[in-house]
C-alpha cells in the first residue's frame, strides 16, 4: 500500500481523527435537526520548549485551508500569552497556580488561531468555531468546525448572547451543540493515539444533544440575574412527562427578569413552588394557557399566574408544553428549540421569502414582482395556520379546476387574501390557485400516477403533490404546509452557483496530476449537475489522462464515473444567467 506522507506531521493518526470528528459532528448535527455541512480541521502549534518542528502544522494539508494564512500563529500566541490578563491572576490553592502557566498557553494558542479563522471567515463566507487546544506530542493541537454561514443564518438564535458578571450564554440550540462536540473533540485528543481505534468519538448522540439543551437552558438564570436557579432542562423534562387526571402536559411557563414594569400578575402565590416540585408545578401548569401563564422569577420557582406583553429591551423565555414528554422553548416570539422524551431538536426553519422567490420564478417562467408577491403572502398565511394545508400554483388552474370539479369544491375565481387562506386551508384538500393568486378551487383531492421519486416517510401530502406534478403537462408548484409551518416547494430545484465557480475548477483541473487533483475532482463531482456537453466532455478528457498516469505499486486511485449533461439542467442554474 502506498503511504501517505504528512507534510505537516503532529501524530500518527491525526487524518483518522479528524475524519472521525467531522463524521461525528455531521451525524450529532443531523441529529439535532440541523442542516449543516460541518468541515473538520485541526491545527497545531508547536509548544514553545520545542524548536525542531513546524511552528504551525494543519490537518488537512492539502484542501481548501493554506497553511500560509496561519504562519504567523505561533508568533502571535506567544504575543498573547505575554500580556495575557490571566497572568495577573492568584489563586489561592497550590494546584490552581500550577496549572495556571499551561491554561493561559491554551487560550493564547485558541485567541490566535481565531484571530486568522476570522479573516477567513470573512473571505468564505463560512463561521469557524474553535475548540480548546490540548498538549499532544509537540504541539497545542486545536479542533476546529467551520459551517457555511448561510446555513447557520437559517437557524433559530439569540440576537446577541446574555451577559450576566463575567458570563455568557450561548446563542442557540446548534451553537450549543457545537460546543459541546469541540469539549468532546478536545476531550478525545487527550486519549492514548487519538484516532487510532473507531471508538474514538461515541456513536450514540442523544447524549450531547442533552447536553446542548442543558447547555440552552443555562441562558435561563443568567437572563434572571439568578445562577441560583439551576437544572432547567431537568425539571422542564420531569413536569412533562407527568400526567394530570390522565391528561397530557399542556400549558406555559414564562421566565420573566424581577424588575419588569410590564409583568401583570392575575394570581400570586403566598408560597412559591419550587421547579424541582415536579407534580405541584405539573398541577398548576394544568390552569395556564398561552394568555395566563405560570410565572418564575428566579431560584424560588413559580410565584403566581400572569400575563407579559412581548417585551424587546429583554429576553423573556418561555416554555410551552405541547404534550406527554414534549414541550419548546421561547425567547420573546423565537423557537428556539423543541424537546420530544427529553432531547432537543431544532425547528425546521420556516420557508424564507429570498428562497420561495428563488425557486418559483425558476419554474414559472416570467412570474413577476406583483403576482410573486401576493402568492407569498398567501404562503405566509397558510405557514401561520396550526393545520397543514396544500397550496397548487398552476396556469391551467381553471381547466384544472373543471377536469377535477368531482373530487374538488370549484369556485368563481377568486383573489386569495391571508383572511380567505385562513379559512379555506382548514378543509382537507389542496388550494388551487393560478399565478395571479386567483384560486379555482378548494379542498381538490390531487390525482397522478405512483412515481419512483416517492418517500413512505414524507406524509401523504408530500407525495400526493409528487404524483400530480409528475402527471401535469406544464408548469406547477405545490406548497405542502405541515402542521408546524413548515414548507415544502415541489418541484424544490438545485441552488443557483455562479457560471464563473465551474469554469474555473474546470481550468484547474487541465493543470493537476494524480497528486494534487483530489480537491478539485470533488468539486466537480459534486456539482456535476451544472455542467454542460461540451464542459463534461472536457472533465472527462483530463480526467481519462490522470487516470492513465501510471501507478505507483500498491496505490489505489478513484475513478470517477463519467461526466453527462443532466437534462433538467438549464440557464436558470446559474446566478449570472440574467
Amino acid at each position: 500500500m502506498k503511504q501517505i506522507v504528512l507534510t505537516y506531521f503532529m501524530w500518527a493518526y491525526q487524518p483518522h481523527f479528524r475524519r472521525q470528528m467531522e463524521i461525528r459532528s455531521r451525524e450529532v448535527l443531523t441529529a439535532l435537526g440541523a442542516n449543516v455541512l460541518p468541515k473538520a480541521l485541526l491545527v497545531g502549534v508547536r509548544l514553545p520548549e520545542v524548536s525542531s518542528d513546524h511552528p504551525v502544522c494543519i490537518e488537512p494539508e492539502d484542501e481548501e485551508w493554506d497553511i500560509s494564512a496561519f504562519q504567523d500563529v505561533h508568533r502571535r500566541a506567544s504575543e498573547i500569552f505575554t500580556t495575557h490578563p490571566d497572568q495577573h491572576m492568584f489563586y489561592g490553592d497550590e494546584p490552581r497556580m500550577r496549572d495556571k502557566p499551561e491554561n493561559i498557553r491554551r487560550k493564547s494558542v485558541r485567541a490566535a488561531i481565531e484571530e486568522v479563522l476570522s479573516e477567513i471567515d470573512l473571505e468564505h463566507e463560512t463561521r469557524s468555531f474553535c475548540g480548546v487546544p490540548i498538549r499532544l506530542g509537540n504541539f497545542h493541537v486545536a479542533p476546529i468546525l467551520q459551517i457555511a454561514q448561510a446555513e447557520l443564518e437559517v437557524l433559530p438564535k439569540l440576537a446577541h448572547p446574555i451577559q450576566f458578571q463575567e458570563w455568557s450564554s450561548t446563542t442557540g440550540i446548534a451553537h450549543a451543540l457545537i460546543s459541546c462536540l469541540l469539549d468532546e473533540a478536545s476531550d478525545s485528543l487527550k486519549k492514548k493515539e487519538p484516532g487510532r481505534f473507531f471508538d474514538t468519538f461515541d456513536a450514540e448522540p442523544s447524549s450531547l444533544l442533552r447536553k446542548a439543551g442543558r447547555t440552552l437552558c443555562n441562558s435561563i438564570p443568567l437572563a434572571l440575574k439568578d445562577f441560583m436557579l439551576g437544572k432547567i432542562f431537568e425539571n422542564l423534562n420531569k413536569i412533562s412527562e407527568l400526567r394530570y387526571e390522565g391528561g397530557e402536559t399542556l400549558g406555559t411557563i414564562i421566565f420573566a427578569p424581577p424588575d419588569l414594569p410590564s409583568l401583570k400578575y392575575d394570581a400570586a402565590f403566598l408560597q412559591p413552588i419550587p421547579l424541582n416540585a415536579h407534580t405541584l408545578v405539573r398541577k398548576v401548569v394544568e390552569v395556564s394557557d398561552d394568555k395566563l401563564c405560570c410565572i418564575c422569577q428566579g431560584e424560588e420557582g413559580i410565584t403566581g399566574f400572569g400575563s407579559l406583553p412581548n417585551v424587546e429591551e429583554a429576553f423573556i423565555f418561555r416554555a410551552v408544553f405541547t404534550g406527554h414528554y414534549r414541550w419548546a422553548l421561547y425567547v420573546n416570539d423565537i423557537l428556539l428549540m423543541n424537546c420530544v422524551f427529553g432531547v432537543p431538536s431544532v425547528p425546521r426553519p420556516r420557508l424564507d421569502e429570498k428562497a420561495f422567490f428563488s425557486n418559483i420564478q425558476r419554474v414559472l417562467s416570467g412570474l413577476t414582482q406583483t403576482q410573486g408577491k401576493a402568492l407569498w403572502n398567501a404562503v405566509s398565511a397558510a405557514m401561520d395556520q396550526r393545520h397543514g394545508t396544500m397550496l397548487v400554483v398552476s396556469d391551467a388552474a381553471s381547466s384544472e379546476a373543471q377536469r377535477l370539479m368531482h373530487q374538488a369544491i370549484a369556485i368563481e375565481p377568486t383573489k386569495l387574501n391571508s383572511a380567505l387562506v385562513a379559512r379555506i386551508s382548514g378543509i382537507d384538500g389542496a388550494i388551487l390557485a393560478d399565478r395571479d393568486c386567483n384560486c379555482h378551487a378548494i379542498g381538490v383531492i390531487l390525482d397522478g400516477i405512483a412515481t419512483n421519486d416517492g418517500d413512505p416517510s414524507r406524509g401523504a401530502r408530500y407525495n400526493s403533490a409528487l404524483r400530480y406534478i409528475k402527471s401535469c403537462q406544464g408548469p406547477v408548484v405545490c406548497l405542502v404546509v405541515s402542521e408546524d409551518g413548515y414548507v415544502n416547494m415541489v418541484p424544490t430545484l438545485r441552488p443557483q452557483i455562479r457560471r464563473k465557480d465551474v469554469e474555473h475548477h474546470i481550468g484547474l483541473l487541465t493543470g493537476l496530476t494524480s497528486g494534487d487533483y483530489h480537491k478539485t475532482r470533488s468539486w466537480l463531482d459534486k456539482h456535476r449537475f451544472y455542467l454542460t456537453s461540451e464542459q463534461c466532455d472536457i472533465v472527462n478528457t483530463e480526467l481519462s489522462r490522470i487516470e492513465a498516469e501510471p501507478l505507483d505499486v500498491g496505490e489505489l486511485r478513484i475513478s470517477t464515473p463519467v461526466f453527462k449533461p443532466h437534462p433538467d439542467m438549464n440557464e436558470s442554474y446559474y446566478i449570472d444567467a440574467s
